[in-house]
């Protein structure tokens, strides 16, 4: 069972109210993303409020904004909020963001999603609706993309592997192409099983391809994987 907190070298995030947890899908999204150019960045789904944390220890310029169609979740996160040194620049919002007002244009925006699709619904509908696109479908999601960005965002996820083809053929309905994608395998000597993606409005961008191992075997986390957390996970 997981712990009701998750400690990070420079924040806490407690999650005991919270449908989604912090995991290493949601991690390695915060840590794989690229940060520098924004200034605005939008976090949909904020859950614990963890990625829209990441983000402001990696840019000390930007303003986010965090939504969560949860209520506990999103009053945990906005705890979790105040209590980092960032509390000025993230605000988070108990709402549906498929009616978000997005008029101002975000640089970035986030989404560890609710990514299942002709799964079994998880049992209990919060955890439901955090996991399974029942309420917020990958359609709907490159719809408020589209929405969001301005000429020169992207959006950033991680998705299932088998899910990859159905992005990219939504991702070019709603104006965006994929400019990096990264395969990550839980455990080296497994198949991959969720891929991160970067997905940009600049169409002239060569496709940056790449892979990465979470753990050797089960317990032995890669170089690589530590390298990449190493200013967030405080056991890195």
């Amino acid at each position: 069972m997981p712990n009701d907190y998750f400690r990070f070298k420079q924040f806490t995030v407690r999650q005991d109210r919270c449908a989604m947890k912090v995991g290493t899908d949601g991690m390695l999204l915060g840590a794989w993303t690229r940060y520098a150019s924004a200034l605005r960045i939008l976090d949909i789904g904020t859950g614990t409020g963890l990625l829209a944390l990441i983000a402001a220890q990696r840019n000390n310029r930007a303003t986010i904004e965090a939504v969560e169609i949860d209520g506990a979740s999103a009053e945990q996160a906005r705890e979790n909020v105040w209590a980092s040194p960032w509390a000025e620049r993230i605000k988070v919002f108990h709402a549906d963001v498929r009616n978000w007002d997005t008029s101002v244009g975000y640089d970035l925006v986030l989404c560890n999603p609710p990514f299942y699709k002709g799964h079994q619904a998880s049992r209990g509908l919060r955890t439901a609706t955090a996991k399974h696109d029942l309420e917020l479908s990958l359609a709907q999601l490159l719809q408020v993309a589209d929405r969001s960005c301005t000429p020169h965002g992207r959006l950033c996820m991680i998705i299932p592997v088998n899910r990859l083809k159905e992005l990219g053929s939504l991702a070019v309905a709603n104006g965006f192409v994929q400019t990096r994608e990264c395969l990550v395998y839980y455990v080296a000597t497994k198949k991959p099983k969720r891929v991160l993606v970067e997905l940009s409005r600049t169409f002239d961008l060569d496709l940056m391809r790449a892979e990465m191992a979470v753990q050797r075997y089960p317990g032995e986390f890669t170089p690589e994987y530590k390298a990449m957390l190493s200013d967030l996970e405080l056991h890195f």
